[in-house]
């Protein structure tokens, strides 16, 4: 049994765990996932809910402040964030999709993109090696970033994405919002989704 510390910025996923994330990087103790062998059971960190699809034979952990809801097909489910008023996060969730015997394995986030606009890389996360891939851009007012991490293992296909947008806290008008909604810090609540995708693991 191995302990790996991960940063504990996922913890921004959840609107009960923390206040506003502000642009400056948190300054938080780090929180000890124990990871066990691959094909054993998912170690959820304390507060922490687990996912599992017993057809795709995965599972992982996730802040327990989302709201599961199960989809169709290979969109297998959604975790949701309630939004907090006092930052400027307009929608947060977490997608979940699967498929067997697929004849490409990638995300759904990757579709109509060439691999040169997701920045694509390889990583390993306690042992299982994903294909990252990240976008980010602006529509409506609105800019919304996201990142998919990406695996197979014998024909089976599973993609974790996770999507913030958020809005410009300038564009209000200061007579009406005298204080305006606090900044998230994105970058930081992209890296902490890599502590989500960190509990995965392969059960079968």
């Amino acid at each position: 049994m191995t302990r790996v510390h991960v940063p504990v910025l996922v913890i921004a996923l959840a609107a009960t765990a923390c206040g506003p994330t502000s642009t400056a990087a948190p300054v938080t103790p780090p929180v000890t996932v124990i990871v066990t062998q691959a094909g054993a059971d998912i170690h959820a960190p304390e507060g922490w809910d687990t996912y599992r699809s017993d057809a795709l034979g995965f599972g992982f952990a996730y802040p327990e402040a989302g709201t599961l809801a199960a989809g169709e097909g290979t969109a297998l489910a959604t975790i949701e964030f309630a939004t907090d008023p006092a930052t400027n996060v307009v929608r947060e969730v977490i997608s979940v999709s699967g498929d067997a015997g697929a004849d490409t394995c990638a995300s759904p986030l990757a579709e109509g993109w060439t691999a040169e606009d997701l920045s694509p890389e390889t990583v390993v996360l306690n042992g299982v090696s994903f294909l990252r891939q990240t976008h980010s851009g602006v529509a409506a007012g609105t800019s919304t970033v996201w990142a998919a991490y990406t695996t197979e293992r014998d024909g089976r296909c599973v993609s974790l994405g996770y999507e913030l947008s958020t809005f410009d806290p300038a564009n209000l008008d200061p007579t009406r919002f005298p204080t305006p909604p606090a900044r998230v810090d994105w970058r930081a609540r992209v890296q902490g989704f890599e502590a989500v995708v960190a509990t995965f693991r392969w059960l079968r």
